[in-house]
């Protein structure tokens, strides 16, 4: 990191040396700018690397991963709202602030050896620890006298109505609201994640969020948690009190709350590609912004009439004092007129400010989402240069935006709200500048410009969410106006809701609301209509290169006519069209081993050409097959797999067995052969897939259990090498299978018996996840593997693998990988043998994914 430091600076150095040199030399002002480009790009890339150093400098110590912990904070955002909507089983997910652990400051985690005391105590109060904690909910009383902040007005009436049956003292709560503060004992680990080819990465979002530990709140004293009630809970309250019928989607679009959304809403936004507008961003606050400057617009006309006159009576107050102001020609008049009402009247300067307040109250109500965030620098540096008399281009003013952005939140550049935020605003500048929309009239350039941002913003959101929108296009061109409307209508009449109450107004306010819901009704009827159209949507997963290919494709597209414009676009365009219509031919004589890394679970394929099998497809929770659905099956698509001929579930324990469903409505498996311990794995049966030998060595025929011990046991072999994938079997199994092999050795003829042919294999996945009652010395002497996988979670609570389990392996000279560790794990073989690597050392190593080997293992594998 040091010597990283230096090359920069002195970099830095020499040309910003050259870049004067050259301006004293009375050079081109071209080469200059380019100089100053280089070391602010140079500056920025140390910055952000200064950053994430700083970041992984700063962890929970090894003493308090995953042991009962007493913490102090307060919380960031994902506080709850009211809970009517709640139901019992619902879990709240904080981001918190965290002080102390233990009665110990978090500045003390700090790396000493990275920054001297004093620098360490200022950079833990410029950055926060912050921890993402999970819990059900709670309830208890507490003393509203003595407990409560002080807060906004109405907030008062407000909970006495909805308290009304509870006594004057204790008001029943149930989780906790940002801003409160509060002491609980937790269990902590370091912020991480699974690492796979395909689906996002959670690992790389806690980093871009600047969050350092994850965990679960175990019990909250409550006696220690001051509840603070902000304006956005209080304006949640009113907005519950109307018993509106979408509820759900109001608190997203006016507080930027989305916790309340099911699956069947959040596939709605996907098919349509409506997120954005139901998700508070730069979007929601230029609209208000944009509303705010159209009602300033008659108050100004006021104001100014009424300084005018002001400034008349002034100047003919003045002339008869001194008759030589009647005197001269009728502009000098008219200037000293204007002069006056200038200093008279900083209407501009007035409208301007209160318009940069307006808009950060609103980036506050909407919590502070970096998006919106975003656009409030964007808004202030437009007012600002305004104020000042300066002209900058858009590209300046874009610039500015993004370095402003980079400082304040320089790990953000790691989130796809970042590209998806700044590509919005650089293709809309960009369009209206190539087209010069500013000259047609204001409904045709929209229509143009939501159409042409709808195309570009697509290899986007597929890089980022490997799935677009078709129906986009329309369902934009319909929503946008709609929501245009609706959302400043709808946020004044919450304003007006909470803080008149007046019956008039009150009134007034509820029938708005209900106008304004059952015209969200309409709308997103609308949308459920259009996103049952089969084409509405696209999931795939085609690579970053093809798609950048692709969104360099459609800005030529959009740009002027040149000579070679179109044979431009055509080669940019093949790689795109090339992996959508599988036009390049797959490689058929490798096969390959994938080990996915599904946290405490397994979930294996084998490709080979086109064709895939799936042994085991890792666990599901509340209904959703994460791995299955993010990774495992997108990743087959991925690879232009056009069938899973055979599926494979070793047994039907959750972390094996979890994804089965997902795989079975699956497209590529519709003529897929399933098996199971008890239908289609028995002992003898050997298949013949893709010149591959597949064969079943555990349960014995007749077998009618479902459970670790019966676990089905896979060897896939070939020339270039074999795999054995024996399921959670433990010593019991082991030995069974050992001993059936050694008898039909016997039977066959003594000069096997030091072979055991059907056991040997290259790569072994380890059994039952590394647990201490697997992997016996003498099954891993009979096996003889040169490499072992272990399928396990990160910091799980088993402790797999067991530290003796390890040392077996260790003692045999086996080669161990964890999926906790290294990562998805692949091995191709060939016919010169087989090679492996893994996601985290050689195929994705990325600094922000940072590999944590398991505490308890002496040594790091």
């Amino acid at each position: 990191m040091a010597l990283m430091i230096a090359i920069l600076v002195i970099a830095i150095v020499v040309i910003l040396l050259f870049s004067l040199a050259k301006l004293t030399s009375n050079q081109s002002i071209l080469e200059v700018q380019l100089c100053c480009a280089v070391s602010g790009l140079l500056l920025g890339v140390l910055w952000v690397a200064s950053v994430g150093h700083f970041y992984y400098a700063w962890q929970l110590p090894d003493g308090k991963i995953q042991q009962d912990a007493t913490i102090t904070g307060q919380v960031l955002s994902g506080g709850c709202v009211p809970e009517k909507i709640r139901n019992a089983e619902t879990a709240f997910h904080y981001v918190v602030s965290i002080a102390t652990v233990n009665d110990e400051s978090v500045a003390t985690f700090l790396d000493e050896g990275i920054v001297s005391p004093s620098l360490n105590v200022f950079l833990s109060n410029a950055f926060r620890f912050k921890a993402r904690l999970g819990h059900k909910q709670y309830k208890f009383s507490y003393d509203k006298a003595e407990r409560r902040l002080p807060t906004l007005r109405g907030l008062e009436d407000i909970k006495r109505d909805s308290t009304s049956q509870t006594s004057e003292k204790s008001v029943e709560l149930k989780c906790l609201h940002n801003g409160d503060t509060f002491t609980a004992v937790v269990k902590l680990k370091p912020a991480y994640g699974t690492a796979n080819p395909v689906g996002a990465s959670r690992q790389q979002q806690l980093v871009s969020q600047f969050i350092h530990v994850t965990g679960y709140i175990k019990s909250i004293e409550h006696d220690k948690t001051t509840h603070s009630h902000s304006l956005r809970y209080a304006l949640a309250t009113s907005l519950e009190g109307l018993n509106l019928k979408h509820l759900t989607w109001w608190r997203a679009l006016l507080l930027g709350d989305k916790a309340g959304f099911t699956k069947d809403n959040w596939a709605l936004l996907q098919r349509t590609g409506t997120g954005h507008i139901f998700s508070i961003s730069g979007m929601h606050l230029s609209l208000i912004a944009g509303v705010c400057l159209l009602a300033f617009n008659p108050i100004i006309f006021i104001l100014r009439q009424v300084f005018d006159i002001y400034g008349n009576v002034q100047y003919f107050l003045a002339s008869i004092k001194s008759p030589r102001l009647s005197t001269g020609s009728g502009e000098s008049k008219t200037n000293r007129r204007s002069s006056l009402l200038m200093t008279r009247a900083p209407i501009r300067t007035t409208v301007l400010c209160l318009l940069v307040v307006i808009c950060f109250y609103y980036a506050l109500l909407s919590g502070s989402a970096l998006p919106v965030v975003r656009a409030w620098v964007l808004v202030a540096i437009g007012c600002v240069l305004s104020l000042s008399r300066n002209a900058w281009r858009p590209i300046n003013i874009a610039l500015a935006m993004l370095t402003l952005s980079l400082l304040l939140f320089p790990l953000s550049m790691l989130s796809a709200s970042f590209y998806l935020s700044v590509g919005a605003v650089v293709g809309i500048w960009f369009l209206v500048t190539a087209w010069g929309l500013q000259r047609t009239s204001w409904h045709v350039s929209l229509i143009k410009l939501q159409i042409a941002l709808t195309l570009i913003m697509m290899p986007l959101t597929l890089i980022w969410f490997d799935s677009a929108s078709i129906i986009a296009l329309i369902a934009n061109l319909i929503a946008l106006p709609v929501i245009t409307l609706l959302l400043p209508v709808c946020l004044l009449s919450l304003l007006l809701l909470h803080f008149i109450h007046l019956g008039p107004v009150q009134q007034f306010a509820s029938i708005l609301f209900n106008t304004s819901d059952a015209c969200l009704g309409y709308l997103l009827s609308t949308l459920n209509l259009l996103s049952r159209f089969s084409i509405s949507a696209v999931n795939t997963h085609l690579g970053n290169g093809a798609m950048l290919c692709m969104l360099a494709a459609l800005v030529i597209f959009l740009l002027p006519g040149w000579r070679y414009k179109k044979i431009c676009i055509l080669l940019l365009s093949i790689p795109f069209f090339s992996a959508i219509q599988k036009l390049l031919p797959v490689n058929d004589r490798p096969w390959t081993l994938h080990v996915f890394d599904a946290g405490q679970a397994s979930a294996i394929a084998i490709t080979k050409g086109s064709r895939a099998i799936i042994i085991d497809s890792g666990a599901q929770f509340s209904g959703i097959a994460h791995t299955a659905t993010a990774h495992l099956l997108p990743f087959l698509e991925s690879k232009q797999v056009s069938s899973i001929d055979i599926v494979i579930h070793t047994h039907s324990d959750n972390d094996h067995a979890g994804g089965l469903p997902a795989v079975k409505q699956h497209k590529l498996a519709t003529q897929a052969s399933f098996h199971s311990p008890t239908e289609g794995c028995e002992r003898g049966k050997r298949i013949h897939w893709q010149n591959l030998t597949i064969d079943f060595l555990w349960p014995p025929k007749g077998n009618k259990k479902d459970n670790n011990a019966m676990s089905c046991v896979v060897k896939i072999s070939s020339q270039a090498g074999s795999v054995l994938i024996p399921g959670d079997i433990e010593k019991a199994s082991e030995y069974a299978l050992i001993t059936r092999e050694i008898n039909k050795s016997l039977e066959v003829g003594s000069a096997l018996l030091s072979s055991f042919s059907n056991l040997r294999a290259d790569i072994l996945i380890a059994p039952h996840h590394g647990s201490k009652t697997s992997s016996t010395d003498i099954f891993i002497e009979h096996v003889a593997p040169e490499a072992v996988v272990f399928t396990q979670g990160f910091e799980n609570r088993w402790q797999f693998p067991a530290s003796e389990v390890a040392t077996r392996y260790n003692y045999h000279g086996v080669k161990q990988y964890l999926t906790s560790y290294h990562g998805y794990i692949r091995a191709t073989f060939t016919h010169g043998g087989y090679r492996i690597d893994t996601q985290r050392e050689t195929l994705h190593k990325r600094w922000y994914l940072r590999r944590i080997s398991p505490r308890h293992l002496e040594a790091q594998p």
